[in-house]
């Protein structure tokens, strides 16, 4: 399939684009805030201010642009 071949040639051109990054030291941190975390609070949904930038027809349905690799 073409998604495959894709995929292939991607990995491979990742994989050389790797070989060229040098081996580093590993990175210490003189501070104590490294790994932060943050209340997981969920924020309020306004759907009418999400719909605002959405492109929709005449109905109000959404019009999202089809995955090329799609057929």
């Amino acid at each position: 399939m073409k998604i495959e071949k894709d995929a292939e040639k991607i990995l491979k051109d990742f994989s050389k684009t790797l070989e060229n990054i040098p081996d580093l030291e590993e990175t210490h941190y003189i501070v104590d805030n490294v790994n932060l975390t943050r209340k997981d609070v969920a924020n309020e949904k306004n759907p009418e201010k999400i719909m605002k930038n959405a492109k929709t027809d005449k109905d109000g349905h959404l019009l999202v642009k089809k995955a090329e690799w799609i057929n």
